[in-house]
């Protein structure tokens, strides 16, 4: 479904973020990519959905080429990928409902889209999607009224109302708390199988990517260096993937040692 080959991406003129990089995806699972801060775990992501466009290289999706796409064309696939961010990216002066009916924007038009004439299979879709991620109570709220778990709800129910054919998430839970980042996960895993839909997640938390992905991605300074299942995942490979950032890997290690422990 996904083909990324030879990616390269640079900010500037600068050193590449991404060099050369290639990964294929096409099974209905839940990959993590993990990597220290400046890996280009983000800029992988934005260069999939073309939020930055990739210097040289191919991303097909479904063998389309999305780089070279422009105009209707590329407005059409990108409707196919759904986003889920880290500061969610919603607009709090609306309501919940209107969060999410947002994700069809990219199908009504415009003029429908402004004035918030969304046809009742859009609507019905919404009621059903915010039942599923537990927010039927707040149909109707504000969404500058939310805790930070909410509001990640809020974000994921709208990605999928886009109906996409893959879902990216970029550090969803970075700015939750232990709890809360932990019921995002187990929401966005169950997503995942229920609706047979791959996933790409970018974690800064490595527990987080055993417990939850199928298989995980480590990146360095732009270049995939580990590649396989989460119990292939040892220490070493973790050395090897925050190789440079000390405090990065002290950090996955001490995390790392403690869930052994408690096992």
């Amino acid at each position: 479904m996904l083909q990324i080959t030879d990616l390269v991406k640079s900010y500037n003129n600068g050193e590449p973020v991404l060099k050369g990089l290639n990964l294929a995806t096409d099974e209905r699972r839940l990959t993590a990519i993990i990597g220290s801060s400046g890996a280009g775990k983000s800029t992988l992501l934005r260069c999939i959905n073309r939020l930055v466009t990739a210097d040289s290289g191919r991303i097909e999706l479904d063998g389309i080429n999305i780089l070279e796409l422009h105009g209707k064309r590329l407005q059409d696939t990108r409707r196919q990928i759904g986003m889920i961010f880290q500061a969610y990216n919603l607009v709090d002066r609306l309501t919940v409902m209107e969060n999410v009916l947002s994700g069809r924007l990219g199908y009504v038009g415009t003029l429908r889209g402004v004035l918030r004439r969304f046809p009742q299979s859009d609507i019905d879709r919404a009621y059903a999607l915010l039942k599923r991620v537990g927010l039927s109570q707040y149909v109707n709220t504000r969404c500058d009224s939310l805790s930070g778990g909410e509001r990640q709800r809020v974000g994921v129910a709208r990605a999928l109302m886009q109906n996409p054919r893959i879902l990216l998430a970029d550090e969803p839970t970075a700015s939750l708390d232990p709890k809360t980042s932990e019921r995002i996960m187990e929401l966005i895993s169950r997503i995942t199988d229920e609706l047979d839909l791959p996933v790409l997640i970018n974690l800064h938390n490595v527990p987080q990517a055993r417990d939850y992905a199928d298989r995980i991605v480590g990146l360095r300074y732009g270049v995939i260096v580990f590649d396989g299942g989460p119990q292939d995942l040892t220490d070493d490979w973790l050395e090897k993937i925050y190789a440079g950032h000390e405090d990065d890997l002290k950090k996955q290690m001490k995390v790392a040692g403690e869930d052994g422990a408690n096992e």
